[in-house]
């Protein structure tokens, strides 16, 4: 299933691709902004499901309170609650099951661009690997590891970057001490930039959003280690995805700043005035 998504997906990059003249990195940015725009309906909806969770929250933990001993009456009430406030709990759930496919396929488009992006055929990959690595039979592992390095030696994909430095490069490598893998020390820019815009981003949800002690402490460690797992993967795979992941966090911390400062401010002002109506203010 994950790889026919990648292939879609691929297929979508690669008209991308041919539309900005066979640039790579920008197909890889206009197509990153596209899977934001296209999920941005289903943000904004996770984000109004978490201010009307945050409203009931005192009436949800009553409940359980009043009928901690009574299972059955408490789901019957906090079913009710939900229904009343038209609130369905697991509905903060689908941007996340949908953008996790997105991410898994990912992963396969970037190491395997001739499969995924130009779609070449199997067959003509395989004989592409056996003249790269001079040998007149290759194994699968053989021919996913290779396809980078073919696509971009073969001219198949335009991979160039800036200087010496290409997209099919891996940060790691740049203290490699194979000096054929050895690649810029400019690449280390991208976990850099892609751990700190992933931790302001989640800083500005984290400010967003109203949480108990509890709740606050849990998120602390979410708050560090999903920087550190974006910067992870961008450190030990081909700088594409990283530069995916990175454009993803600066587009989310502009999008988290827009929420904060429109739509989250509108908000509370809306509920500052029905407070004051209720307290027979103006």
């Amino acid at each position: 299933m994950i790889q026919a998504i990648a292939s879609f997906l691929g297929m979508i990059i690669r008209v991308i691709y041919n539309l900005v003249n066979q640039n790579y990195l920008l197909s890889i940015l206009i197509f990153t902004l596209l899977t934001k725009l296209i999920l941005l309906p289903l943000t904004l909806g996770q984000i109004k499901l978490t201010k009307k969770l945050q409203e009931v929250t005192p009436l949800d933990q009553k409940i359980r309170e009043k009928y901690k001993n009574d299972q059955q009456k408490m789901a019957e009430e906090l079913t009710k609650l939900y229904s009343e406030y038209k609130i369905n709990p697991l509905g903060g759930c689908l941007p996340l099951l949908i953008q996790f496919p997105i991410i898994i396929a990912m992963f396969f488009i970037v190491r395997q661009p001739l499969t995924y992006i130009t779609q070449t055929p199997h067959e003509e990959i395989v004989q592409y690997t056996k003249d790269y690595l001079g040998k007149e039979e290759v194994d699968e592992n053989e021919v996913k590891a290779n396809e980078i390095v073919i696509a971009q030696e073969q001219g198949i994909i335009n991979m160039k970057l800036f200087g010496n430095v290409n997209l099919g490069d891996i940060p790691s490598n740049s203290f490699s001490k194979d000096e054929a893998k050895k690649v810029s020390k400019l690449t280390l820019l991208v976990p850099i930039l892609s751990f700190l815009f992933s931790l302001l981003q989640t800083k500005l949800q984290k400010n967003s959003t109203q949480m108990t002690e509890d709740q606050q402490e849990m998120q602390k460690s979410m708050n560090i280690m999903l920087p550190l797992l974006n910067a992870f993967i961008a450190y030990t795979w081909p700088i594409t995805l990283g530069i995916y992941y990175l454009f993803s966090n600066i587009l989310g911390v502009i999008q988290q700043e827009f929420i904060n400062k429109v739509i989250l401010k509108k908000g509370n002002n809306k509920k500052e005035e029905v407070l004051k109506l209720g307290k027979g203010g103006k």
